[in-house]
């Protein structure tokens, strides 16, 4: 299945250091099962530092999930009325690096041969790995692409920009290619790989 649209935007950490952060609060979705971080400065984690999650001032250490790009503990279960879920960790500063145009994703599924003598003559496989990867187009302005080839940025990119529908998540720059017609803007294409999830935000 790929996923597409219109417009989308790079982000890039700036130069300064990840900075902590202490027991912040969360703001809660309808069902009480997603919790993303109040404070929109702080809502890109920094994946090499811990998140220490707090329900009603007890650590808890499972029975969830962290999405790093957007800030958001995603439990398994509907937390109680009133439950009062804080996190600390790390957050990145980041800005935009670029915007581009006519994105696509196509999240990717590694599947692993499990056949056995007892398949009775039928392949069997078995999903492991969860990815994506994606292309956008830009029109060419300068070398900030090309230069963070290679490098992690975060995608965001916008199904409704209007309403803020997006997706969202770390990926690395793993081409960009530049083209130009007689008649035209020069353009170029931009690919990237994700490292991590990509997620759905409104």
């Amino acid at each position: 299945m790929t996923l597409a649209g219109k417009l989308g935007a790079v982000y890039v950490q700036t130069d300064v250091a990840p900075v902590a952060f202490t027991n912040e609060a969360t703001t809660a979705n309808a069902t009480r099962t997603r919790y993303t971080i109040t404070d929109v400065t702080k809502r890109y984690w920094d994946k090499n530092t811990a998140v220490v999650v707090k329900v009603g001032g007890n650590t808890v250490t499972n029975g969830y999930t962290l999405e790093h790009a957007g800030g958001v503990v995603v439990f398994d279960v509907a937390q109680a009325v009133g439950a009062v879920v804080t996190v600390s960790g790390s957050y990145v500063a980041v800005a935009q690096a670029g915007g581009f145009f006519n994105w696509s994703i196509d999240p990717t599924l590694d599947m692993q041969d499990k056949t056995t003598f007892q398949s009775n003559g039928w392949k069997e496989f078995e999903s492991t790995l969860n990815g994506f990867t994606g292309s956008a187009e830009a029109y060419w302005g300068d070398e900030q692409f090309f230069e963070a080839l290679g490098s992690e940025v975060i995608v965001v990119l916008h199904v409704n920009e209007s309403t803020g529908i997006r997706y969202e998540g770390y990926a690395i720059i793993s081409a960009d290619g530049i083209k130009l017609a007689v008649d035209e803007l020069i353009q170029e294409t931009v690919e990237f790989q994700g490292d991590g999830s990509f997620h759905y935000r409104e």
